[in-house]
């Protein structure tokens, strides 16, 4: 294990060519939250907490549309602001959400979405954007010619978006994806909490793809304390990994 005080050492993740440490900072909380983790993050608590990652020697961050309707984004923002931009050796993921308050799941949201991730964290590109809980439309509507994946596409030939990767909860649903080939990362998560990081449903499967794929197979929890969140990971990078919001 690495010393406090050395570098922790980074992997490549998925098929990106994006070299990240073992550990990410989930900021679904950061966002403010209180519905789901029944407790609110004053912005200035939000922001410390960003401002001392980037002091640190993890450098992967994790966030999404949907993380307090955009405000985990924002807050985000202000720092990336204050330091002139996403500095060198980080790697920011955030993701593509539906719209919240009308389920609208389409092409055009996707879009939406990207753009208003743009705005509010200050950014010309997103490094990686992950299309969100795909799981709340049928597959084919999702692959659909004008559906949300070839909008991300397009985005990505536009250079909005680097890399693209798919995260939401049905295994399968998910593999299925990331078969098609359109896909750098992955992310499974769950609600249900089982007795061990590495038994849940398609790991087999899931273990098969991410190697044909070049990627690698990631546990992980996020632990939501009142100083922020944090992932923690056990195993090389993820093309697929497990998330659930409490340390078993």
């Amino acid at each position: 294990m690495p010393s406090q005080t050395e570098p922790l050492s980074r992997r490549p993740l998925g098929s990106t060519g994006l070299q990240v440490t073992p550990i990410c900072i989930g900021t679904a909380p950061l966002g403010s939250m209180p519905e789901t983790f029944a407790y609110e993050v004053p912005e200035e608590r939000a922001l410390a907490t960003i401002r001392a990652f980037f002091a640190g020697s993890v450098n992967f961050l994790d966030t999404a549309a949907s993380y307090g309707d955009g405000e985990s984004e924002r807050r985000i923002g202000i720092v990336l602001r204050e330091l002139g931009g996403l500095p060198p050796g980080f790697v920011l993921a955030t993701k593509a959400d539906r719209d919240l308050q009308t389920g609208v799941f389409t092409g055009a949201q996707m879009r939406r979405s990207v753009e208003r991730s743009l705005r509010l964290l200050g950014l010309e590109q997103l490094q990686l954007v992950y299309l969100h809980d795909p799981e709340h439309i049928p597959f084919e509507e999702a692959m659909q010619p004008g559906g949300p994946v070839e909008v991300l596409q397009r985005c990505k030939e536009e250079g909005l978006i680097a890399h693209l990767g798919v995260a939401g909860g049905p295994i399968e649903l998910m593999i299925r994806f990331v078969e098609t080939g359109l896909f750098e990362a992955g992310i499974s998560e769950r609600a249900e909490r089982l007795p061990t990081l590495y038994v849940w449903p398609g790991i087999a499967r899931a273990t098969s793809t991410c190697q044909a794929d070049g990627g690698s197979l990631q546990a992980l929890w996020c632990a939501t304390g009142s100083g922020g969140t944090a992932v923690l990971a056990e195993g090389r990078a993820h093309c697929f990994h497990d998330c659930w919001h409490d340390p078993p």
